[in-house]
């Protein structure tokens, strides 16, 4: 049985590309496990934190007494119970680099790998990073939802919001790009000796379920086979920056002034 970490950040396809991951046989796709918000831990099984709850309901001294192998069973145990919710062979499990605090104990020093990618390396788990190489397209979608209170095209309401023009804030913007390009070189260091694949959004989005060499790499890395025409719901549907985003030349102006204009040729 093969476990496999999803790990990327916001608005980089991984809805797209966990919808591919999830079609494939013998394969159970676990969607943001660590989001609260879409993955609640009153119901959800599959939950992180509800497991976490129960856990620690079971063991206080996870918290009363913590140690470094407690901890790490807790998470070989997270991992572990994953396998049980369903007859599938393999598991993916998103888990977004804001998340990846969660598997921290009570101690992280921010710079070192986090304990997450150390356990993936000593326990042979894969890892795909998925990644977007457009920061600016990235957050600037992520600021575009937002405005709308929509994050995926199946959505109601998606469509018509299409039609729909923004203006961007563009200072914070700007900081958020450049965040996004630090922690996407942090976790390209850290994965290391890690065993994995990249894979960016700019790909999945040309490429992604056609029977090419993308859909043939990533379905053996996540141990699935490929048997069925992959219809996605999620639809890249949104127009270029230029022509939703009202104070676009201000952004251009601020990206190039920054050591961003690369983004936005």
């Amino acid at each position: 049985m093969v476990t496999t970490i999803l790990l990327c950040h916001e608005r980089s396809g991984s809805h797209l590309l966990g919808e591919f991951l999830g079609s494939l046989d013998g394969v159970r796709m676990f969607d943001e496990v660590c989001n609260a918000r879409a993955i609640r831990p009153q119901s959800a099984a599959e939950s992180f934190h509800r497991f976490r709850y129960d856990a620690i309901r079971s063991d206080p001294d996870l918290l009363l007494d913590p140690t470094t192998e407690r901890h790490l069973q807790f998470i070989r145990a997270y991992f572990a119970y994953l396998k049980t919710l369903d007859t599938f062979s393999n598991i993916v499990v998103d888990i977004k680099y804001g998340h990846v605090v969660n598997f921290e104990g009570w101690w992280w020093p921010l710079t070192p790998r986090p304990r997450l990618l150390t356990y993936c390396a000593e326990n042979d788990v894969g890892v795909i990073h998925l990644f977007r190489e457009n920061s600016v397209q990235a957050v600037a979608s992520g600021q575009i939802s937002e405005q709308r209170s929509l994050w995926h095209s199946w959505e109601k309401g998606a469509e018509e919001a299409q039609a729909r023009t923004h203006k961007l804030a563009i200072p914070d913007l700007i900081q958020r790009v450049q965040d996004l390009e630090t922690e996407k070189s942090w976790f390209k260091r850290w994965l290391g000796k890690v065993r994995h694949i990249e894979v960016t959004y700019e790909r999945v989005s040309l490429e992604l379920g056609r029977g090419g060499e993308l859909d043939e790499t990533i379905a053996k890395f996540a141990g699935g086979v490929r048997t069925r025409p992959f219809s996605p719901r999620h639809k890249k549907v949104t127009r270029p920056l230029k022509d939703i985003v009202e104070n676009f030349a201000e952004l251009k102006a601020a990206c190039d002034a920054a050591g961003l204009g690369r983004f936005l040729p």
